[in-house]
């Protein structure tokens, strides 16, 4: 029997429930140290450097003003990250990770790496590497 060819309105729906199974898994998973993805995504782009002001780390992250301002307040109210005045232009803040923040972070992408093994435990090597691929090109058009 003939393969049929993929129905382009699913896409959009498959990669929704996709994304929500996923961030619910490594949610769940993550919960004892306190951090969700959406703090591990701003943990990770403060260490991984380069960006010195809250609206950098906006744009990079492509997360608006007001929702970057929750997750930062949030996030220095359990002293994983701290807002210093900028060196370079006193009237902006840097954020930093603290090594509270570097510690938690390390232990939650251990737990979504390992959610994110289970979840996958569906394919074999060769369709990870596959699916990987494929996302990897898809998300690239967003650049």
């Amino acid at each position: 029997m003939e393969a049929q060819p993929a129905e382009p309105s699913t896409f959009g729906m498959l990669l929704y429930r996709a994304h929500r199974l996923a961030r619910a898994h490594a949610n769940d998973a993550a919960r004892p140290t306190g951090i969700e993805l959406q703090h591990a995504g701003v943990l990770s782009a403060v260490r991984a450097g380069g960006i010195h002001s809250q609206r950098e780390l906006g744009a990079a992250l492509g997360v608006d003003k007001s929702t970057l301002v929750r997750i930062v307040d949030d996030l220095e109210r359990r002293n994983l990250v701290r807002r210093e005045r900028s060196a370079a232009d006193r009237r902006a803040y840097e954020i930093v990770i603290t090594e509270e923040g570097e510690r938690r972070l390390a232990e939650a992408d251990e737990l979504f790496a390992e959610a994110m093994t289970g979840l996958l435990e569906v394919f074999d090597d060769a369709d990870r590497r596959r699916l990987h691929d494929l996302l990897s090109r898809f998300v690239a058009q967003e650049s």
